[in-house]
């Protein structure tokens, strides 16, 4: 009986702190406005505390709070639905068929002049894996953040940038401008001559956000399939920003050299995509599927949306219902085979075969969610909450 006590004391003390560390409970207003004006929240945490609140602060105060078990007998509806889907928002954008042709989506949201070299380097980076980039200036007086391809890996990370941002665009969501470049003018024999991207750095920055914060929104539910599709194992909210202007926030997704077969550059882990970083289970498939080639990296065509995982648990993702889910397979349907070639011939493969590989690949991913549609969820009607609800839904 006293060990129940202290197990009982032990929980009521826990969880208050473990809801002051995490946000325990999830704004109203910010999961259910159009466009966020005020009580705008941003965090400026490193990705070691974004990815330790993820991966452990937010679970155990869920498990405190019984969440799963809740979801699990009841999975809540998104509280900004209208209608069928969602509004245009200060997270998405609905983009209408008129819209999405095959040469609007391969552009995305570069509809501005690209960078006009030469470049003036202002401050000299190195990211995960030691490759090499800088934030640097235009002739226009624009400031980017130039990522290089690693040597080894010469069209991986820049493919995998400029398709992913290009679907996620197409699919509604926020994206910065990204470029694919070969960089000139910088007088330093580490960067002149090598392909890149180029990303704009957007003004009025507050920080990023916290998934947690908006798990109530079905944008950000359906992402997770979003992001299946693609293989963005990456999305984390040390991937996003917040900014502001006149008043309004507006929530970016960013970073996308960690989707398709890469990672940050290099081909991906035979583990990224089927458990999180800290798991131990379940193991990555056996044999692991091989590397297709150093532009492809390492991309499965044959796999199951509702069990792939990103690098760190998101809460959004964890949230996701059967109407979520119909809302965002949905939008993926609108893109065909003709979408996803000029998307792909938009990262100018220097090899032919791995351009018409990656076509297929993305295809039969794309497939996989339509089955998913008319197996899983093609008799849940919109509105309803548990209908055919499967719990392979929820990490």
């Amino acid at each position: 009986m006293r060990t129940a006590r202290g197990v009982i004391s032990i929980v009521i003390g826990v969880a208050p702190l473990l809801g002051t560390l995490t946000g325990c409970t999830p704004s109203r207003y910010l999961n259910s406005a159009a466009f966020i004006e005020h009580d705008i929240r941003a965090s400026r945490d490193d990705i070691e505390t974004v990815m330790f609140k993820a991966s452990i602060l937010v679970p155990a105060r869920d498990i405190l709070t019984l969440d799963p078990l809740r979801r699990a007998l009841r999975p809540g509806e998104a509280w900004n639905i209208d209608g069928q889907g969602v509004p245009d928002s200060s997270f998405y954008t609905n983009r209408g068929l008129e819209e999405l042709t095959p040469e609007r989506v391969a552009i995305g949201p570069c509809t501005m002049p690209p960078p006009q070299p030469p470049y003036q380097i202002k401050k000299v980076k190195i990211g995960g894996g030691g490759n090499l980039g800088f934030i640097g200036t235009d002739t226009l007086g624009r400031t980017f953040l130039v990522k290089l391809d690693h040597p080894d890996f010469p069209e991986l990370g820049s493919t995998a940038s400029i398709v992913g941002s290009r679907i996620l665009w197409a699919l509604g969501y926020n994206v910065p401008p990204i470029f694919l470049v070969t960089v000139e003018g910088t007088g330093d024999e580490r960067f002149d001559g090598r392909r890149a991207t180029a990303a704009l750095f957007l003004d009025d920055v507050r920080g990023h956000f916290h998934f947690d914060w908006f798990r109530h929104r079905r944008e950000l539910r359906g992402l997770r399939l979003a992001s299946a599709w693609i293989n963005d194992t990456d999305r984390i909210g040390s991937n996003t920003l917040v900014t502001v202007r006149d008043g309004r926030a507006t929530y970016y997704q960013i970073d996308f050299n960690s989707c398709l077969g890469s990672w940050q550059g290099r081909p991906k882990d035979p583990w990224r995509g089927h458990r999180h970083a800290w798991d131990l289970l379940p193991l990555p498939p056996n044999p692991p599927p091989p590397i297709r080639s150093a532009a492809l990296g390492r991309l499965a065509a044959d796999f199951d949306p509702l069990r792939w995982h990103s690098q760190a648990p998101n809460n959004a993702f964890n949230h996701i219902t059967p109407a979520d889910a119909a809302w965002i397979i949905a939008k993926i349907r609108q893109l065909d085979r003709s979408h996803i070639e000029a998307i792909i011939a938009e990262a100018k493969l220097s090899n032919p075969d791995d351009a018409r590989k990656l076509v297929e690949v993305l295809i039969e991913r794309r497939e996989a969610f339509l089955s998913l549609a008319e197996d899983t969820y093609g008799t849940v009607p919109h509105g309803m909450t548990n209908a055919r609800y499967r719990p392979t839904c929820v990490e």
